[in-house]
This record gives structure tokens, sequence and C-alpha cells, in this order.
């Protein structure tokens, strides 16, 4: 489908036929990507077609009205919080007809409050440390990098397996339950640099399920040349920008972001791949990824009061290794949606604007009496699950 996101401002519309929409003054990023816009912003949530909400958005799951669309999905932790995500694929069944599993793209992962999990973590560990072992600590909940740790030298972590006492990360004075993956040491360096891809994402749907991907995503990069050593420096190890800021990284000329168009062209230069590889290998295997973590969530996802309509719009991190082996670290409940640099600015508007023309594509049709077979998309999204897939 080859049409704006959502109807041409300059069009002679009645501005009574337009969307309503309400957004929480938290979601300052969002308000900016909405004006000019043909749709009505109203302060009164109840009158809204659709609410955007950042913060206290749980008290709607059960007062959302039938006409009503939030963009979120009550058990989405399932997919966000890093140990319920763990937890999840490694129970999904292995076997099936997408010919996929969880460790051809997900790195070995175990979650320290789960007992099982931590005598598998403490079983396999070898009796002298090393660093070709080496692995990378992370909050179940926290994002922007906090309290993420590089690990090798494991005494410490073997001591308090050994006592039975709990691993944790205290954060604003609360315990946070961790998980530990394995660190990838074969990274894709990008002119030197550890790199991170964040792709956007929707579930749009949950009954009948529909879930679309974003054509185009941003990657990260450290401010500092990669090496395999001077793991407490995040300004080498950590690529999320706010730690990169944090910590000093950012300079006038320092480089953080690309897009995708720049890592099509590198890769092409640098790895000899073809023009089109994004295109016609990473996105479908990519494709494949957030459709089986879909399908390993969705018992839980389907979990949804009756009334109204929930979608999520989500980011995936994902890493490459120098093999160009996509691997997914972790799923995003707030996938970033500020713009200060000139990366977000030309993808995150158009990301947004077409993910919401979708949600409001369906819900006129739900009330028209409609189903969602033949629903068409942007020309910058594709399927991940719908009437045809990507790949």
């Amino acid at each position: 489908m080859n049409s704006e996101p959502l109807p041409d401002p300059t069009d002679e519309f009645d501005p009574s036929t337009w969307p309503r929409f309400h957004v929480d003054w938290q979601s300052n990023n969002v308000r900016a990507i909405l004006a000019g816009q043909t749709v009505v912003l109203t302060e009164h949530a109840t009158e809204a077609d659709l609410l955007w909400l950042r913060k206290n958005y749980r008290a709607w799951f059960s007062q959302l009205r039938p006409h009503q669309a939030l963009n979120h999905i009550p058990e989405e932790s399932v997919m966000t919080c890093k140990s319920d995500l763990a937890g999840a694929l490694h129970a999904h069944p292995q076997a099936g007809p997408m010919a996929l599993a969880h460790p051809d793209f997900y790195p070995l992962t175990y979650r320290l409050d789960d007992p099982t999990e931590r005598q598998a973590f403490a079983a396999q560990l070898p009796a002298h440390d090393s660093i070709d072992n080496l692995w990378i600590l992370k909050p179940s909940t926290l994002s922007r990098g906090i309290g993420i740790r590089i690990e090798w030298q494991l005494d410490w972590l073997r001591q308090l397996l050994r006592d039975g006492q709990p691993v944790e990360f205290w954060h604003e004075g609360k315990p946070e339950p961790l998980i530990i993956q394995r660190y990838i040491p074969n990274l894709l360096l990008l002119n030197g640099h550890k790199s991170e891809l964040r792709l956007y994402w929707l579930i749009a749907s949950l009954d009948p399920l529909r879930v679309l991907m974003y054509r185009e995503g941003t990657v990260r990069l450290t401010s500092r040349a990669f090496k395999l050593d001077n793991f407490d420096d995040p300004l080498i190890h950590i690529t999320n920008v706010y730690q990169q800021i944090k910590h000093g990284g950012v300079q006038p000329d320092t480089e953080l972001k690309w897009d995708f168009p720049r890592l099509q062209a590198y890769l092409c230069r640098e790895k000899g791949v073809a023009a089109d590889h994004l295109d016609t290998i990473l996105m479908p295997r990519l494709a494949k990824i957030l459709e089986y973590v879909v399908r390993a969530c969705e018992s839980r996802l389907r979990r949804t009061p009756p009334v109204g309509h929930f979608f999520g719009l989500y980011g995936a991190d994902v890493i490459l290794d120098d093999q160009l082996t996509p691997w997914l670290t972790e799923i995003q409940k707030g996938p970033g949606l500020s713009y200060s640099d000139a990366i977000k600015q030309r993808v995150l508007p158009p990301m947004l604007l077409s993910a919401l023309s979708v949600v409001l594509d369906i819900q006129h049709r739900r009330r028209a009496g409609h189903g969602l077979d033949d629903l068409e998309l942007p020309d910058d999204y594709c399927w991940v699950i719908g009437p045809c897939a990507f790949y």
C-alpha cells in the first residue's frame, strides 16, 4: 500500500472525523511527532480513540472502552522483562515448522533467581576462571544499560551460589533479579567499534494475531574502539547511548549512530555481501526470530481483557557477530522514541506514524464488522505474523 501513514494535513478533512488521541505528558516525543498530523489531541482520556501512555497505563487494562486502543498489552512483560523472556524461550518447544530454535539466535542465558537455572549455571562453570568464559550480567527489568556488568572472574558468584544467597542488583532501594548471558566475543565491529541494531516492531492485534516489523532500524556504536579487555569500561562494551553520555564518551566528533543504508554499504565494502543483503538475508531472518519470540510468549500475551484494543510498539536489540549471524539480546517496551540525533529524526517519525495508521485501520475495520485477512501494510512495514510471511 503506497499511501501516507495518516491523512495529509493539507487536505480538506473535517476535523470532527479525525481520530482522537490522548497522549500523556511523559510522552513528549510522541506529541512532537503527532504535531501537524490530522489527529485531535485531547486531554480527556475517556474521549480518545487511542491512548498513548508512558505512565499509569495499568489502570486502563480494566477500564478501556470497546472503541478505544491502548499502546500496551497487559502481559507484555513476558517479553520485556529479561528473565521472563528467557523463561518463555527456554520453555518453547525446540522442534517445529519454523526450523528455528532459540540457541540459534539467543545467547546462552540463565535466570539467577530461578533455582533450577542457578544450579545449571553453577554446574557448567569451569574450575578455574578464564577470559574465554565471558558473561554479561543484566538486571531483569531495567533499561539504558543500568546495572550491566561484564564478568569472567566469577569466584564471588560461585560463593553466592554455594551459600544459596540471592544474586541481585539493588536499584533505587529495591532488589532487581539478574540474568547472566553469554557475552558474544566474535562481534562484527564497525570501524573497530562494538555495535548493536535496534529494530522497531508492532503487535498490532492479538485476535487475530498480527505482528509487523519496520523495515529500517538504527545502529548504535560505542564511543571507544573495541578490545576484549577493560571490561569495566562501558564506553567499550555497552552500546546504550545513555551510558555513553553518562560516562563522558560523547565529544563533538563522536559517532554513536548509523542508519541501515550506511550499515548495508559498510557490509558490502568490508564483508563482500550483496547490495541487498539486509533486505533479502538479514531482515527475513530477523522476522523469523521475532515470530519465534511472539509464539513463545503467545499464551501469556493472549490473557487479555475482552474490552478494547491492546497493541504494543516494541524495540528489539540485536548484535551481529563476525559471520553476520544475528543474536537477540532483549526486547524493549519503550523502543527509544527520543529523536534528538539526525538518524532517529529521519527513522522514527515515519515508523511511529505508519504503526499508528495500521492500528487505526484495524479499529475502523472492527467497528465496520470487517476482518483483518486483507489488511494492507504501509510500504515501510513487513509482516512477521499475518496473512502472508515476509520470508
